[in-house]
């Protein structure tokens, strides 16, 4: 007969299975690109998750495309913000272990945006009444948070360029291309000498 411990676990991966499926069906008619998530959800307690990484996490997915959560968040309402971040890493484009290794920051700065600007729409699509201030302390310490604003210094140069339409379109050029694609850009912007050295310095956050 199952335990009590035993239980509880199933009962989260289950629910957390059905809400990052939520969340993925969502994330995919936003950008128009297909998940490559495999359907499967680990959950790990906060102790064995720090034996298999050297830095803190929520949630990631893995190169199988199975998304691991960390229990301590898997009831917190902050975890949204976690389960669309990887839902995008689903979808991104040419994102393999070679790529990330080399341009971790062109990815995690895309994805990061992404995820701030989708939340609101995203949230209220699927029903859910969750404050900002689920998410506001997480992300004023985020590790990543160099890379966005980078990324978002970069975009500025640009000519009448949204940031949600250059996000999403870094999105869909593959992880390796990101970094001479955008520079690419640049070359349309009205001031290329100033569009380099800005893009010179943001590119310093965005290096692995």
């Amino acid at each position: 007969m199952p335990q009590p411990q035993e239980q509880r676990e199933r009962l989260t991966r289950e629910r957390l299975t059905e809400e990052i499926g939520r969340v993925v069906a969502e994330v995919e008619q936003l950008t128009g690109l297909r998940s490559r998530w495999n359907g499967t959800v680990t959950v790990l307690d906060d102790r064995t998750a720090a034996l298999f990484s050297p830095e803190p996490y929520s949630a990631k997915k893995e190169w199988s495309c199975s998304i691991t959560v960390v229990t301590s968040v898997a009831a917190e309402d902050g975890r949204w913000r976690t389960l669309i971040h990887e839902a995008l890493h689903s979808v991104s484009i040419g994102l393999t272990p070679q790529s990330f290794l080399l341009f971790p920051y062109w990815e995690e700065g895309v994805v990061e945006n992404l995820q701030r600007l989708y939340r609101p729409i995203l949230l209220k699509r699927l029903g859910l009444a969750v404050t900002e201030a689920a998410f506001t302390a997480t992300e004023a310490e985020w590790r990543y948070s160099a890379p966005v604003d980078a990324l978002r210094r970069i975009m500025a140069e640009l000519p009448a360029t949204g940031e949600q339409e250059f996000m999403e379109r870094l999105l869909r050029v593959p992880l390796a291309s990101r970094k001479a694609t955008v520079f690419g850009w640049g070359r349309g912007a009205e001031d290329f000498e100033r569009f380099k050295r800005v893009y010179a310095e943001a590119s310093g956050h965005l290096n692995g």
